[in-house]
C-alpha cells in the first residue's frame, strides 16, 4: 500500500466551484460537457436524506467487494452502523456522486492536521466510482471537490492510500497531482502500517 499526498499550497490551480452545504449540488455544468448526455452531480451526503443513507453503504460494500477491495462483503453490523457512525463523526466530509437517478461514486473523508505544517489536512480514506461508470471523469469530480474543500478549510495537502497493484487509480492519483509520501528521500517511501485491536466480550 503506497501512501500519497498532494501539497495544496504549492498549486496553481483553482476549483471551478462553490463550496456547497449537505446535499446541495457541487458540480454540474463543468463535468456536463465531458459527459455529454450523462450529466454528472457531486452533492455532499446528507445523513437525513434516505436516498443518502442508503447508498453511503451499498457504494461502499460494493467498493469492499471489489477485486482492488477485500474482495468480500462488508459485515452487516458494519453496513447498519456505517451512516450513524459517520454522523456522530465531526470531520468526516463523505460525497456523493450521482448520474440521474443513481448513486455511482463515493469519496469518504477525513479533516485531521499536519503538525509539520501547523496546518488541517484532509485524508481521502475511501474512494471509489462502480465499475460500469468508470473511464467517464466521475473520479476526477469528486477529486477535484475534495480539493476544493480542502482550499475552503486552508488545508495544507490531501493524502490517501493507494494499493501497488491498482495501476488505473495511481494513474488518476498522479495526473491530479499526488505523488508518493517522503518525508525525507533518503529515507526512502513511507509505509502504511495497521494494528487491529480486538475486544473481549466482557
Amino acid at each position: 500500500m503506497n501512501t500519497f499526498q498532494r501539497d495544496v499550497n504549492h498549486m496553481n490551480a483553482k476549483h471551478p466551484l462553490d463550496f456547497v452545504t449537505p446535499g446541495k449540488i457541487a458540480i454540474a455544468g463543468l463535468w456536463e460537457i465531458s459527459m455529454k448526455n450523462h450529466p454528472i452531480q457531486i452533492v455532499a451526503a446528507n445523513y437525513v436524506d434516505a436516498e443518502h443513507r442508503a447508498a453511503i453503504p451499498n457504494l461502499l460494500n460494493a467498493y469492499a467487494k471489489d477485486l482492488l477491495g477485500f474482495r468480500k462483503a462488508l459485515d452487516e453490523p458494519v453496513l447498519q452502523n456505517l451512516v450513524s457512525g459517520l454522523e456522530a463523526f465531526p470531520t468526516a466530509i463523505v460525497l456523493l456522486a450521482k448520474d440521474e437517478d443513481a448513486y455511482v461514486g463515493l469519496a469518504i473523508c477525513f479533516l485531521g492536521f499536519s503538525t509539520f505544517n501547523a496546518q488541517p489536512l484532509i485524508n481521502i480514506h475511501d474512494f471509489m466510482v462502480l465499475k460500469a461508470y468508470r473511464n467517464r471523469g466521475i473520479g476526477k469530480a469528486l477529486l477535484w471537490e475534495v480539493e476544493r474543500i480542502a482550499r475552503e478549510r486552508k488545508c495544507c495537502k490531501i493524502t490517501l492510500e493507494v494499493q501497488m497493484k491498482n495501476a488505473a487509480a495511481r494513474a488518476i492519483y498522479q495526473s491530479f497531482g499526488f505523488k508518493a509520501s517522503f518525508l525525507d528521500p533518503e529515507a526512502g517511501e513511507q509505509l502504511s502500517l495497521t494494528k487491529t485491536l480486538v475486544y473481549g466480550d466482557d
